[in-house]
């Protein structure tokens, strides 16, 4: 689409926002007043002075800063806080949330719950996510996990966890995390209340939102799985039959349910009537959750793994996901050669860059899972000296025969030992959210529901839909990694990261949905932003490329690339997709963030239509 009818699109959105919004407090495109006049004596005096010397008041315009790479108006520009997410409306909800005081915390909670209402097929309560975290007071980084979570009665080889079924196994369903993980990061980080930072989604819920493009082909995608049950139909189309773009939707089910999360927190979802709700409702269908899994559910408060990259550090998530070690052993590979001199628009460059996320995806999918469970070899995967051994066995100019995890092994610790001997692949379903604020507060969060709307299993009167993600773990008694058992996390490719300077201090939030495609576009975001010094816009529209980890040789490559590098690797054995097309939703999709001279640039990925906010 031409940049011109993306402006207009996204003009409209916002004229909408501003309407629906405007009970929330200001927008970013409403204008500062100065100080009102002091108060006269006497209204009679007042009157003499107004009729004699009118008083008018000062309109300051909001500062507009230049960002000239944002080619797409996908971008936002502020020097007190900014947003980027797949939706401007949500960007614009966290960023209004910063206004009335709140911080990066405060604001990613608020953000995450109105692009599950925004953009329900790739997250939402019924989902699971991470968020890498850097707390400006503490000068800390933290992360928190809550991941879905396998029931009491998941044991291997003894229920189905099949989600490429039309519609999934509803005993796929696993217990969400949202709810859970989002209220502790407010409690244990935040400085609003649940009710303050959910109140402009339930409004939105209310009084409505446009349709996008977006929402429709979300729907096309998965519409086999949601005809199976009639109130999910209902929840997203019009009677079965697609909105038109532009049309008003409204969730007042979904709107219900945040009012009882922000007015019973925790327990209000976990360990209540409401949980039975669920409960009895999945099990009429089928499902195997009960009210016992939901009320043991917990997050969980870990420290990010990181590495040095060019005297940068990146920091992102541990296990139970697989990408976060996946990208740290890639960047750590191309480390090893100078990709500055090939520059981004090469052969080698495409190449190395592939291998190296290929090496990183074996070692991830194979190694990396539930850290309560298992022994995970973490460290060696992200340390130098086996990114050296990898680098190794790379020659810029071909391409691997074969590509294989590292000889590594990963063990079931006691816990996992414990509970194993008792008998007690989607793109676009996850969403990528980064939020940065004046005191110096970073949030980068994935959340996903897995595939697209994930089960398709959404409880009457709820407004939302629960994850299918059992099928991420390995339903094998035997399995090595990530068997199905009872309370394992289950494992997904979020990478939520965020990249500190030489002084520590956080310059970059980035991330991306997508499956192992996401793992991809941050790696390529990166090495974008610190090899070929690229401003954060730059570094997200550049073309790039994904390596179908699966395959020996299969790559996804945009025509965005010269005519010369893309004959070339194919040359090199590849087999190539999506070179007619200049941009490619198979890459993933970047939020990301930049902090520079003490402005926020702020930029989503035009890919799949994804905005910012900034103020």
């Amino acid at each position: 689409m031409k940049k011109t009818t993306k402006l207009i699109a996204l003009a409209l959105v916002v004229a909408l926002l501003l309407c629906a919004c405007s009970k929330g407090g200001s927008t970013g495109a409403q204008v500062a007043q100065s100080a009102p006049v002091q108060e006269q004596a006497s209204v009679a005096s007042a009157e003499v002075r107004q009729e004699e010397q009118p008083v008018t008041q000062e309109v300051v315009e909001t500062p507009v800063y230049d960002f000239p790479s944002d080619i797409f108006g996908t971008g936002a520009v502020g020097a007190n806080g900014a947003a980027a997410c797949a939706s401007p409306i949500a960007s614009q909800i966290a960023v209004d949330i910063m206004k009335r005081g709140g911080n990066a915390i405060d604001a990613a909670v608020g953000m995450i719950y109105a692009v599950g209402l925004l953009e329900p097929a790739a997250s939402g309560v019924g989902g699971a996510g991470q968020m890498t975290i850097y707390l400006a007071d503490q000068n800390k980084y933290v992360n928190i996990e809550y991941m879905t979570q396998a029931p009491g009665a998941a044991i291997a080889g003894e229920i189905e966890t099949s989600s490429s079924d039309n519609p999934p196994a509803v005993t796929s369903i696993a217990i969400p995390g949202v709810v859970h993980g989002t209220l502790t990061a407010l409690e244990t980080w935040g400085t609003m209340t649940p009710r303050e930072v959910l109140q402009p989604v339930i409004d939105l819920a209310r009084k409505g939102f446009p349709v996008t493009e977006r929402w429709n082909t979300n729907i096309e995608g998965r519409y086999a799985n949601l005809k199976a049950y009639d109130y999910t139909l209902g929840l997203y189309t019009d009677d079965g039959f697609l909105y038109s773009v532009g049309d008003t939707v409204r969730n007042n089910d979904l709107a219900d349910t945040l009012e009882l999360i922000a007015d019973q927190g925790i327990k209000g979802f976990y360990d209540s009537e409401f949980t039975d709700k669920m409960v009895d409702y999945i099990q009429s269908i089928g499902g195997v959750l009960t009210h016992e899994d939901f009320a043991q559910y917990s997050s969980v408060i870990r420290e990010p793994i990181s590495t040095t990259y060019r005297g940068y550090t990146i920091y992102t998530t541990n296990g139970p996901s697989t990408g976060g070690a996946a990208l740290l052993e890639a960047l750590n590979v191309v480390e090893n050669f100078d990709l500055a001199s090939y520059g981004p628009d090469s052969p080698e460059t495409v190449n190395i860059m592939a291998e190296a996320f290929s090496m990183g995806y074996k070692d991830g999918n194979g190694y990396i899972s539930d850290p309560n469970y298992y022994n995970c070899p973490v460290d060696t995967i992200i340390s130098k000296e086996y990114a050296a051994e990898r680098a190794a066995k790379i020659n810029p100019n071909s391409k691997q025969k074969m590509i294989g995890a590292g000889r590594l092994s990963v063990t079931l610790n006691e816990t996992g030992e414990a509970v194993a001997a008792s008998t007690a692949v989607d793109q676009g379903g996850t969403s990528h959210m980064v939020c940065m604020d004046k005191y110096g507060n970073v949030v980068s969060t994935t959340n996903t529901n897995g595939i697209n709307f994930g089960s398709a299993v959404a409880v009457p009167g709820t407004g939302f839909v629960f994850t299918a993600h059992l099928s991420n773990l390995n339903n094998s008694p035997t399995a090595k990694v990530s068997m199905l058992m009872p309370y394992i996390k289950v494992c997904s490719t979020t990478c939520p990261s965020i990249v500190a300077d030489e002084t520590g201090k956080p310059v970059l939030a980035v991330g991306s949905p997508g499956n192992w495609a996401l793992v991809s576009a941050a790696f390529a975001a990166i090495v974008n932003y610190i090899d070929f010094d690229m401003d954060i816009a730059q570094a997200v529209n550049a073309p790039r490329t994904w390596k179908d980890g699966m395959t020996i040789k299969d790559m996804y490559m945009e025509g965005g690339y010269s005519d010369e590098t893309i004959a070339a690797v194919e040359a090199m054995g590849y087999t190539l997709y999506d070179t007619d097309h200049e941009y490619s939703s198979h890459v993933g999709c970047v939020a990301a963030i930049e902090v520079k001279d003490g402005l926020f640039y702020a930029i989503g990925d035009d890919r799949r239509h994804y905005g910012a906010a900034a103020y």
